[in-house]
């Protein structure tokens, strides 16, 4: 079973009624250098056979629905990668194959004058309950996801609603998707297919599953969450009819960020993110036992506006504030020991390493604090006896949250509130329990200013619209327009590619105008695991296959 870590949400092109073999792909968000995963790639058949892998995370999973908004974390989807279906996958190259453990063809066509696609599920692929996984789930996972407003906390409906119908095929084991309009990017949208039962009623789909996923399909299946020790645990599932997975058993365990590196140099986990944490890449790199593993990943570090407030209701102070912060340095201080050539994330949408990538920054790319006076003295903010800027008794004061635990982003809050003070702009640095953040803050748009990272996907254009919709889940600020709304639309209705790219960027190229978030700098995906660790480590654009992870046998 393999798996993608990514997490933001989520082309294959349809030429008249001929059926396209699912493996011709062309996304516009394929990498460049697929192949640059550092994992340790060993053949099963030499691997210790059993074990048990340690996991670290930042927080234990608050709810184990990936689709719902509050499952919508990294740390639930690498929990939830290991039992459920996954119908796609990334190789090593980087390039999308079917998962034939799930499904063994999956074909697009034109059927009518309209998008089609028609799995051919594996007859074998069944839920721990015995129920063959099939019709009923596809069409639960559809109707729970075509449109919001129905009382499911869903994450997007992008792509799902524009699905027509959801029909068996000519067979039991062949489900017939069927658009009313066309969707590129149609691939991901029934992976980490969830169990009629879950999406039965609003209920079901919002609470059911924060104790424990109760019906699961994959190499592992659920054992334990144990909320003292903060730990989550899955095992072999013998009733798994695809390759034997090496493990016996993984432990994803939480652990504040700056503990991680004393566990894992101690022998207590066996894979930490190690990302821009400089002090702990230095220690893993000077350690024997430590093998240190990079990719370029889909992971960008940026500030995000909450709900406006009196002082950034503005579009003239928003663009002031990135202005008056040099991006390039914060990228130099933080990743710099990671990849001295680090430079600031210049799109929303396609990320270095990547087809389609360019700057949309404008004139915003660079620090300026002459045009951010300037900015900032036409919207009537006078600068006071401190040096901070009022107008009409408000104070341009906005409340910067971070979380602790986490040394690098305390010091690229640092770092930003400094800069901003020069253009008489005060940040406000606010700490806030890492076990609260995303939970009690960011996911409820609880914040003024938040520093965090999107995890992006292989499919950005369908991905990222929802981030930057005016009412969507995932844009925190509800800061956006509909013209950017109707650009993203175009771009995920068509199927040229370079359209679609060009499309994208001049959404982003508004967003950045609109100063929705200020990016900051792609983290490349970089990882510190004991040397005997093996096919587990950076895998960039690549996906993870659970079934062969394992260490290497004692010499």
């Amino acid at each position: 079973m393999k798996s993608k870590l990514v997490k933001r949400v989520i082309a294959l092109a349809l030429v008249g009624a001929v059926v396209a073999p699912f493996g011709m792909t062309t996304s516009a968000g394929a990498a460049k250098d697929g192949g640059s995963r550092q994992i340790n790639e060993v053949p099963v058949a030499n691997l210790k056979q059993g074990g048990v892998f340690r996991f670290v995370q930042v927080d234990i999973c608050p709810n184990f629905n990936t689709s719902a908004i509050e499952g919508n974390l990294l740390n639930c989807s690498q929990v939830m990668n290991t039992m459920l279906p996954q119908y796609i996958y990334f190789d090593k190259n980087a390039v999308l194959q079917i998962d034939k453990n799930y499904a063994l063809d999956i074909k697009a066509s034109r059927v009518d004058g309209k998008q089609t696609v028609t799995y051919s599920l594996n007859p074998k692929a069944k839920w721990s309950n015995g129920k063959t996984i099939g019709l009923a789930d596809f069409v639960g996972q559809w109707n729970a996801q075509k449109k919001s407003g129905q009382g499911f906390n869903i994450t997007t409906s992008a792509g799902y609603e524009k699905i027509e119908s959801v029909k068996k095929g000519k067979t039991a084991n062949e489900i017939v998707v069927t658009f009313s309009e066309t969707y590129p990017d149609w691939q991901p949208l029934f992976s980490a297919l969830k169990p009629a039962s879950l999406t039965a009623s609003p209920d079901a789909f919002n609470n059911s599953w924060k104790a424990a996923p109760t019906i699961t399909a994959g190499p592992f299946k659920f054992k334990a969450l144990d909320k003292v020790t903060r730990t989550i645990t899955v095992e072999r599932d013998k009733k798994w009819w695809g390759d034997k997975p090496v493990l016996d058993t993984i432990i994803f365990k939480a652990l504040p960020q700056a503990a991680q590196i004393d566990a894992l140099l101690n022998g207590e986990i066996d894979y930490m993110d190690v990302g821009n944490d400089t002090n702990a890449l230095k220690r893993a790199r000077e350690n024997s036992k430590i093998n240190v593993r990079v990719a370029k990943a889909p992971t960008h570090e940026h500030f995000t506006f909450g709900p406006v407030t009196a002082a950034t209701k503005e579009v003239e102070v928003r663009q002031a504030i990135m202005l008056s912060i040099d991006r390039q340095q914060i990228a130099t201080a933080i990743q710099g020991i990671v990849d001295p050539k680090v430079k600031p994330n210049n799109n929303h949408v396609f990320l270095d390493g990547t087809s389609c990538n360019q700057d949309n920054t404008g004139t915003l790319g660079k620090r300026d604090l002459v045009t951010a006076a300037k900015l900032l003295d036409g919207a009537g903010w006078v600068k006071g006896a401190d040096g901070i800027r009022a107008k009409g008794g408000t104070r341009l004061s906005v409340k910067l949250i971070y979380p602790s635990g986490n040394d690098n982003r305390r010091d690229t809050v640092l770092l930003a509130t400094a800069m901003a003070k020069e253009a008489g702009i005060e940040l406000v640095p606010t700490l806030i329990p890492s076990a609260d953040y995303f939970g009690k803050y960011v996911l409820v748009s609880k914040f003024e200013m938040a520093i965090f990272a999107w995890v992006g996907t292989n499919f950005p254009i369908a991905s990222a619209p929802n981030i930057y919709k005016v009412g969507g889940a995932q844009n925190f600020g509800n800061i956006g327009s509909t013209d950017i709304d109707a650009t993203f639309a175009k771009a995920n209705n068509i199927l040229d590619l370079k359209k679609r790219c060009e499309l994208a960027n001049a959404a982003d190229k508004e967003v950045y105008k609109l100063v929705h978030s200020i990016t900051l700098f792609q983290r490349n995906n970089v990882v510190g695991v004991p040397k005997n660790v093996a096919n587990f480590g950076a895998f960039g654009f690549t996906s993870i296959d659970w079934t062969k992870v394992g260490f290497t046998k004692t010499k």
